[in-house]
């Protein structure tokens, strides 16, 4: 096969691949462009900086004081919460809409978040982010994509009922796919949270943060 006929069809498996996945592709994009514009909004009298200095603080007080099932119980509905915004957002019409505001504020937190604890801390911060943070975090990350996904899909579904010539949908069976979906993101949820209790439970110790 010539070497012109083989960069075609890798073309045409990554525009496959592409519109595929688009909605996907869109809330990575919209979330890195979120945490870049968290990193560039972090200033010590800006009202993000402030929020994210409590949640830092929160986070640390929270793991250097608390009981292990305390731990567990504070980490997994933090996650948790998120997970329900994205669930019940997406049982409604104009979710479709709300959703990637969802996303890209939480690429905006996480952010300006890292950036903190950088700026306040370093090489410190650097390696904290790096060990601690960045782990549990990526991957309820990528659970929030697959949850923003699934809302969006059903939130469609249900906006497509409102259009004149729009197709049946059987809603019914669509809502419970939708819980199945959430319930298996729910377990990997719980995962995170023992992932982040661990990694803190080990390293926290060698950080001066309290």
């Amino acid at each position: 096969m010539k070497k012109g006929i083989i960069l075609n069809l890798r073309w045409f498996k990554l525009r496959d691949y592409v519109t595929l996945n688009k909605v996907l592709l869109s809330l990575t994009l919209l979330f890195i462009l979120g945490a870049l514009l968290g990193c560039a909004l972090i200033s010590d009298s800006s009202w993000l900086t402030k929020f994210s200095k409590s949640l830092f603080e929160d986070f640390i007080i929270v793991h250097s004081t608390y009981g292990f099932l305390n731990k567990f119980f504070t980490c997994f509905i933090r996650y948790i919460f998120i997970l329900f915004l994205y669930f019940i957002t997406g049982t409604l019409m104009l979710g479709v809409a709300i959703i990637p505001f969802i996303i890209a504020w939480q690429g905006i937190v996480l952010g300006n978040i890292v950036s903190y604890i950088y700026s306040q801390y370093g090489i410190s911060g650097i390696a904290f982010n790096a060990i601690v943070l960045i782990t549990p975090i990526s991957v309820f990350v990528v659970c929030s994509f697959l949850a923003a996904k699934s809302s969006i899909n059903f939130s469609l579904n249900i906006a497509k009922l409102t259009l004149p010539k729009g197709r049946p949908a059987n809603l019914n069976r669509a809502f419970k796919d939708y819980c199945i979906k959430y319930t298996i993101l729910v377990a990997i949820t719980l995962f995170c949270a023992l992932i982040e209790i661990i990694l803190n439970i080990l390293f926290l110790k060698f950080f001066n943060f309290y």
